[in-house]
């Protein structure tokens, strides 16, 4: 059967109100009506510096310069170990760690906060903490959103896809990939489907959202934004075709 409209012609005053009330949505979003993520972030990758001393021997060469060690500022007259661009005694080239003072040479370093440690103390006492999985980061280390994650737990929080160096999105402080998060938490348009995005202009009629070009009459798509139009079948019509 024919439907007839469910709702009267709306009144030039209430145009004027629907005309504001649009303005002011485009000024709520470009303030951020928005969720928090819409601008997107990336995660950066950082990584311990790890290495091994290089052992010299004495060098007897004439004329040739007395090495200095970095630790305790003395010529050095024997052996010395190279590392990092830097020369230490072999006595002194040790776990930065004053209640360990393993010596480094034939186990390696990781260098921390200008300090050379061993493995053991690096993942004791300075690796950090994966806020996900809560277990030491030996390795790569992902900083985001002022937390640190194993690259392999930085993932997004709806479908538990690894962002690796793709955006993220972040909604209540979680992070989503860009297409759970537009899917989850845009505002979408109720006529062609896609996120109205911030400084878009949007009519909010008949319990639905509209890009405001997209909020025509449906038989003859004349736009309607500010203007009388009829209900029908929760649908916009203008006056023409609403009978």
């Amino acid at each position: 059967p024919k439907q007839t409209p469910t709702a009267p012609i709306f009144t030039s005053g209430y145009n004027q109100v629907q005309t504001g009330f649009n303005s002011q949505l485009k000024k709520s979003i470009s303030s951020g009506g928005q969720p928090t993520g819409r601008t997107g972030a990336s995660a950066g990758l950082t990584a311990p510096r790890r290495g091994r001393g290089v052992l010299n021997p004495q060098n007897l060469t004439p004329g040739a310069r007395v090495p200095l060690c970095g630790q305790c500022n003395l010529y050095i007259r024997g052996p010395f170990i190279t590392a990092l661009g830097k020369i230490w005694c072999p006595e002194h080239f040790v776990c930065t760690n004053e209640k360990c003072r393993r010596p480094l040479q034939d186990i390696g370093f990781v260098e921390e906060d200008n300090g050379l440690y061993c493995e053991y103390c690096f993942e004791q006492y300075l690796a950090p903490v994966c806020s996900k999985c809560s277990k030491k980061i030996k390795g790569d280390c992902l900083n985001a959103i002022g937390k640190q994650f194993h690259p392999e737990c930085f993932n997004c929080t709806y479908c538990g896809k690894l962002f690796g160096n793709s955006p993220f999105f972040l909604e209540d402080s979680l992070p989503y990939c860009e297409n759970d998060w537009n899917e989850l938490f845009t505002t979408k348009c109720i006529a062609c489907g896609f996120p109205i995005e911030a400084g878009d202009r949007w009519v909010e009629a008949l319990n639905s959202n509209y890009h405001s070009p997209c909020f025509n009459c449906s038989k003859c798509k004349v736009n309607l934004e500010g203007q009388s139009f009829y209900a029908k079948g929760g649908r916009p019509y203008c006056k023409s075709h609403a009978r």
